[in-house]
């Protein structure tokens, strides 16, 4: 690929693709950042008019071909909020790579959907049991919410976030602390 060495190429998708066209575009992608809305096939036939099994070969098939992935899931209220669904998700991811980023981002109504907006409690416990489970898990659309990264050896902060400010810790893909490498990309 010639490209640039400072542009990358980063797709934010729903990840509806077939295997032929995605095979063709990823050797141009650099990162994938994929909705995995539930776990559930329920879900995607009710809310979304689709199926999940497209989705995870999606996320399977960027993650085989070496692309870096993160995952947000946008946790609903009374839809897909339950534990047992984000331990589902969690498990699925860690099953390729206990590394791979999941963002849960809070629910708010908006346009056609009414329901009250998910609770900040169910948040931090979907976080807490999503990081039995991978390494980096950051809640969306909260406010004074910790969404620093951490070594997951040594718990060492590596980059250190407040809203919209951003610090670096670490100058190369190794923690400073512990010397364990860490799969963060700048």
């Amino acid at each position: 690929k010639e490209v640039h060495p400072y542009m990358k190429a980063v797709l934010i998708t729903n990840a509806y693709i077939s295997e032929e066209a995605l095979k063709d575009i990823i050797p141009f992608i650099d990162a994938m950042n994929i909705d995995l809305k539930s776990s559930r096939n329920e879900y995607y036939k009710k809310i979304c008019g689709g199926s999940v099994e497209p989705v995870k070969r999606t996320i399977e098939t960027a993650y085989q071909n070496k692309c870096h992935v993160e995952i947000t899931t946008l946790v609903v209220n009374g839809l897909n909020d339950s534990m047992e669904e984000v331990e589902e998700i969690a498990s699925f991811l860690a099953s390729l790579d206990k590394n791979i980023p999941l963002h849960l981002s809070r629910y708010y109504p908006a346009y056609k959907m009414t329901r009250p907006a998910t609770d900040t409690d169910v948040m931090l416990q979907a976080r807490e049991v999503a990081s039995k489970h991978l390494n980096y898990v950051y809640l969306g659309n909260m406010g004074n919410v910790d969404n620093s990264t951490y070594c997951p050896e040594c718990k060492a902060v590596l980059i250190e976030r407040d809203g919209y400010s951003i610090r670096l810790h670490i100058t190369e893909s190794v923690c400073p602390a512990c010397g364990v490498a860490v799969p963060i990309h700048y």
